[in-house]
Parts: C-alpha cells; structure tokens; sequence
C-alpha cells in the first residue's frame, strides 16, 4: 500500500478514536449558580440554605440526608434505648483533609458550641431536644457537662433527649449539627470558615477556591470514607444573581443545572422542559411586635388581620410570579408528613381564601381603628424586602392592594439580602418579607421557631397558648395527639397573625439530560449533588 495512502488512514484512525473517546468520556464537573454568596461556611452560625447547600457537600455529618431519605453518614450504625430518649452513634475511621482522624469528641464540640451563648447561633434552637440545651443556651446553666451529649471514646458519641423524638436522628443531618475542630475554631476565632484555607472538611468534597461574591470550587475529597460513591472529580458554583442571565449561560451550555425565572417558567413548561417541584419554603410576611410608641397598630392583632385579609393571594401570585408561586393559605406547608400520611390529608385548613375578602378586611381595619382611636390615613407600613427584581414585584402588588383595601400608608424598603437577614435578626423592622424551609420533614420544623424567647423569633411573638400547644407536641408520644397539638398551634398562630401567610414557593427549573442523581430536596439545602454524575 501506498506510504502516503497508510498515513492518512493511521491519522484518521487517531482522529476517530480521540472523537470517539471524547465522545464517550462523560463530564466529570458540576456547573451551576446561585443568587447570592455564602458569607460563612461556619456549620453553627450559618443561617441560609445556600450556606447549608455547601456544608452538606464539605463536612459529613453523623447522618446524611439523601434523596428525603436519613442514611448512614459518619456514624457507621446507631442504636436508640427502649425509652427512645438515649442515641448512641458509632463513628467509622474517617480523616480530616489536613489528615488528623475525625472523632467523636468533633460532634460534640460541635453541638456544645452551636448552643454556647458566645456563638450567638440563629439555629440554637435545633438542639433544644437535647437535656440540659436550653439552659445552657438561655443561661440557666453554665456548665456544657450538663449538656446530654458526651463522646465516650474516639469512636462513640451519646446523645440523651429530653423526649422520645424519632424524627431527630434524620434532623441530625442538617448543617449546623457538622463536626467542628476545637483548635481551627480557637486558633482563627471570627474568621473561622470565612475562606477556604480557614477551615478542614471530612465531606464528599473540599472547598479548593473560594472567589467572594464570585466562584466557589468543589473538588473530589481523596479521603472521604466512601469515596468510591462519589463520581463527580469537581463542582463549580459561581455566584449571580440575574436569573436571566444564568438561563442564558444554561442555553449556551456553560451550566449544567438551573432556575426558571418566574416570567418564562410557563414557556418552558410548554416545551416539556421545566420541571417543577415544591422547596419546602413557606413565604410570609412578618410584623414587628416589639412595642412601637410611634406604630402602636403593629401590635394590634385587628390590623394585622386586616391586612391578612386584603391581600388577594391568587391575583398576587400569578402578578408577581407568573403562578409559579401558589397562595398561601395557612401556615404549615400541608405536604410534610403528618402522624401516617401528609399533614395537610390529615389536617386540612384554609384559613385565608385565595382571593381574600376587602369586606373582612375593612371589619377588622374597623375595630381596630377604634381600639387605636386613628384614622386609617394616619397609619403608615413599612416593609423591608431584599432588592431583586421578582421581590420589588412582590412588594409593589402588595402595596398596591393593601393601600387600595385598607387606605394606610405602605411604605417598601429595598435592600441586600443580607442587609434583610441582619436587620431582621435585629428587629429593625415594622414588616419583613420572610419565610422558612423546613429542617425536617414534620410540621414542628414551622412551629418550634415562633415558641416565645426562641432565638429565631425576630417578631417577638409571644403566647402562652401557643407555646402550650407546641411544648405538649414536643414531649407527646402519641402520634395523633401529638399532631392534634400541632394543629392547635397552627391555628392559633394564624388568629394572633403576627405572620400574614403569602405564598408557598415552587421551583421552576432544568438540567442537562445526562446529569444524573442530582435532587432538589424538600428539606435542608437547596442541592443535593453529593452522588450525581453524567452519563
């Protein structure tokens, strides 16, 4: 055969073969974006579930939640006393990325830490199942000995509970019950976790940049105790907060997972491409109860059901989100899980009407007009939203209702996210646009952040009523009596309206067909990529 002929036909074999390869090579990184930054990665004083997205991927916790389902995590296998109060976790061989042997004295000092008054931790409340927790985190106590958790050994951890709660092992997967180092917490103090160098991870992956405001890079940990699960080699996440233009680096093919804004979401539902999924986050509006000699109708329960009453929710949602978002008609998210089935099958309730009722409204403006001796032009609103370009259309529907209902004044203040999050945190409110997404798949998840002088109740809500019916829940072990005091709660919460329901948030979003094992999880963070891969 011709020389010249056997080169061109060798060259092309060579190029068919690094077409072929390439072709059948699939992608080994993760690309998406969120929002906004993560301003800590801190497990015990992160509060947003972009933090809490991250940690879950970086650290690994006694337990991990995967696909709604609780899974072994650090602890190898747990057993739980007859009494169903005493946890005992037996931890597997693990190392941290810096090669120290993760212990159980981690978890601990963890759990200890995230109740310690000096954290300051919006999330104390989560061990408040623990003994001794409360008291040490509101100083009743001051001793952390008396705190029911302990690490026997390097390789088990005890855990005593107040009460017999079977949903709290699952709970233990959430990012603020993430192990600690004493001596990296000690040695960088504020700045602990605040950069990728100030931290060590025992997760799936470990944070190899960190670019603020910018990009964060995930990449496989070599050392991670089931490494093998683990098929993505790295994850790119960068920050933006126009969710135009993340579609439009999703349709050039720059990421590989994304949201659907609300204005287009129908559009792409059409085309078969959007999938849709509930997120778990109830939206509301939440009213100061702090006294206010300048504002005294903040605190009074007519006006605050008045305005409940004006919104219409059904006209709201499909202005502002295209009807993307659904009304909010109560205040537990009817599809978490109830005493057998979901809370809501069991428990139905509207308690507001989609389209509200300017009627009912204008009743309860009334008296609560004569109880404040005012004119309704006399009363002025404030509502402080975070700067985005669907939340100012939130805000500008509800001003436009409730001022055409009610004739009071609604004033709407625009700023950052975390300029929100601190000046609510604060108390530096009249209203706040807020909501929750649950920590665990039970209706309590709503209800323990509103019990009086808990660290996330920013509203300053305070019933003896309603802390009665959800400190009964907590220690009843009769399911159904159980979610009988639940409900108790709920309703009363709703009559006392410190909370105004608005609307319970859907997701409009897609990801490239080959991505495999990626899950939107009701519960925790908004990603769960730890087992995802391409096919």
């Amino acid at each position: 055969m011709n020389k010249k002929i056997v080169m061109i036909t060798t060259l092309l074999l060579c190029i068919f073969c690094v077409m072929a390869s390439s072709a059948s090579a699939a992608k080994t990184t993760l690309t998406f974006s969120m929002e906004t930054e993560i301003p800590v990665l801190d497990p015990q004083r992160s509060n947003a579930a972009p933090s809490f997205t991250v940690i879950a991927h970086i650290f690994e916790n006694l337990v991990r939640t995967s696909n709604g389902k609780t899974i072994p995590g650090a602890a190898e296998r747990w057993e739980t006393s007859e009494d169903g109060r005493t946890l005992t976790f037996h931890l597997r061989d693990m190392k941290w990325s810096d090669g120290k042997p993760v212990v159980a004295g981690d978890y601990e000092y963890a759990i200890k830490r995230l109740i310690d008054p000096a954290t300051a931790a919006e999330y104390a409340f989560a061990a408040y199942y623990i003994t001794g927790a409360q008291e040490y985190n509101t100083g009743k106590t001051t001793d952390p000995a008396t705190v029911g958790v302990k690490a026997v050994d390097d390789k088990t951890l005890v855990i005593t509970l107040k009460e017999p709660t079977p949903y709290f092992v699952g709970f233990l997967g959430h990012g603020v019950f993430a192990p600690a180092r004493r001596d990296l917490v000690e040695k960088y103090g504020e700045t602990y976790a605040t950069d990728a160098d100030k931290v060590v991870y025992n997760g799936p992956f470990v944070l190899k940049e960190w670019k603020h405001e910018e990009t964060k890079v995930l990449a496989k940990n070599p050392d991670y105790w089931n490494a093998s699960a683990i098929k993505l080699d790295s994850v790119e996440i960068m920050v933006i907060s126009d969710t135009s233009t993340a579609l439009s680096l999703y349709e050039s093919g720059e990421f590989d997972v994304v949201d659907i804004p609300s204005n287009l979401f129908k559009t792409y539902q059409e085309e078969g491409k959007a999938r849709l999924l509930f997120n778990g986050a109830l939206d509301w509006m939440k009213f100061n109860l702090r006294e206010n000699k300048d504002k005294p109708w903040l605190a009074n329960k007519n006006f605050r059901l008045a305005v409940g009453w004006a919104i219409n929710r059904e006209a709201y949602t499909l202005a502002a989100t295209k009807g993307l978002y659904v009304p909010a008609l109560r205040f537990i998210l009817p599809i978490v899980q109830g005493a057998e089935e979901q809370y809501g099958k069991e428990y139905p309730l509207d308690f507001y009407t989609p389209a509200g009722d300017a009627a009912k409204a204008k009743e309860y403006l009334g008296k609560a007009l004569d109880e404040l001796k005012l004119k309704a032009s006399a009363i002025t609103m404030e509502y402080l939203i975070q700067d985005q370009e669907e939340t100012r259309l939130m805000a500008e529907t509800l001003q436009q209702q409730i001022q055409a209902a009610l004739g009071i004044n609604f004033k709407i203040k625009l700023v950052t996210r975390a300029q929100r999050q601190q000046l609510e945190a604060n108390g530096e409110f009249d209203t706040v646009y807020s909501g929750w997404m649950p920590d665990y798949d039970d209706p309590m998840s709503y209800e323990e952040i509103w019990i009086t002088d808990v660290s996330h109740n920013s509203a300053k809500y305070s019933s003896p009523e309603y802390d009665g019916f959800v400190r009964g829940a907590l220690i009843e072990p009769d399911a159904r009596k159980r979610m009988d005091m639940i409900f108790g709660a709920e309703k009363q919460i709703l009559e006392d309206a410190p909370l105004v329901p608005l609307q319970l948030r859907r997701k409009a979003w897609m990801s490239d067909e080959a991505l495999n094992g990626f899950n939107r999880p009701l519960i925790g963070a908004e990603y769960d990529f730890a087992f995802a891969y391409f096919e």
